[in-house]
């Protein structure tokens, strides 16, 4: 006669320990797949990255009391993290100045450390003026300011950093509203953070162009002008890159976690796109870029 195995957990005990952790990483890989394919704005999905810290408590909150209050748990930890991403807890700092005269300079090398919040930079800078606009930061950050000469080019460096207590909470008013010159060539080099992203530098003279992505989404507009060659190292999110039809362009794509869209007057060879006159253009009525496609959808377009 064999012997009876032991009953197993009634399905009461083996609901309260099971953990609900896996079924937050499936819906952050959902939300994920789905900024990538561009159905979800990238900004949205941004803001509730930040809740992270409660995802913790409740975990810690669950292994505590066993399960035996997980529903209770989840939605307490559901309500904290929408009071906390849409209602811009965390606060702001204050209201930087930036204003760097060109005193004579004939180049410009600008490097910008974004932080978190929303970053609009454009080729509109008065006249005599390397770098204008303002700054607003987030509770615990500072802004650096360094401006050195090396001959006739100027070199700018604005950077983001964290001090003291740091907010992770969303971006709230946290955002850069910068003009650089179009009197004089620039070495662009922008490091992004947090947040949506628009560069139009479409009135600008660019020597070099360096752009890498973090989380957001990114639109640029690229200068009327040629002569240069421009590298994006995208992030999370999607982006969108403007070739004025004033400049013809070849583009090297090596695509990420994510679809590339390069649409207009391209014709392809591999991962080589190229504009008609790109062969015969003078040097400075073309460029050369290289995007690196991260996790998100990438468009490259040509525009009037």
């Amino acid at each position: 006669m064999s012997t009876p195995l032991p009953p197993g957990p009634s399905a009461p005990e083996a609901t309260r320990t099971r953990p609900f952790w896996p079924y937050l990483l499936i819906i952050a890989g959902a939300l994920l797949l789905a900024s990538n394919f561009g159905w979800l704005s990238i900004g949205l999905f941004g803001r509730l990255l930040s809740v992270w810290p409660v995802a913790l408590i409740a975990v810690g909150a669950d292994l505590l009391t066993g399960g035996r209050y997980r529903l209770q748990v989840i939605v307490v930890a559901v309500i904290v993290a929408v009071v906390w991403a849409f209602t811009g807890v965390g606060g702001t700092g204050e209201r930087v100045e930036v204003d760097h005269a060109l005193e004579g300079a004939r180049a410009g090398e600008v490097t910008l450390r974004l932080g978190v919040g929303d970053v609009t930079i454009d080729a509109a800078a008065p006249a005599g003026s390397l770098a204008s606009g303002t700054i607003d930061t987030g509770r615990g950050e500072t802004i650096s300011q360094r401006l050195t000469r090396s001959g006739d080019v100027a070199r700018l460096e604005i950077a983001s950093r964290a001090s003291g207590s740091v907010s992770v909470g969303p971006s709230g008013g946290r955002s850069w509203s910068l003009s650089l010159s179009s009197a004089v060539p620039l070495d662009l080099r922008v490091h992004a953070g947090v947040g949506r992203n628009t560069l139009d530098l479409r009135p600008a003279t660019v020597s070099d162009l360096s752009y890498a992505a973090g989380v957001g989404e990114t639109s640029v507009t690229l200068p009327e002008r040629g002569g240069y060659a421009g590298v994006f190292d995208l992030g999370v999110g999607a982006t969108t890159v403007r070739i004025p039809e004033a400049v013809e362009a070849r583009v090297t794509v090596r695509s990420g976690l994510g679809r590339v869209n390069v649409a207009g007057t391209f014709s392809r060879d591999g991962d080589v796109y190229t504009t008609p006159g790109y062969t015969t253009a003078a040097p400075g009525d073309r460029i050369e870029l290289t995007v690196q496609g991260g996790v998100g959808a990438v468009t490259v377009q040509r525009v009037r």
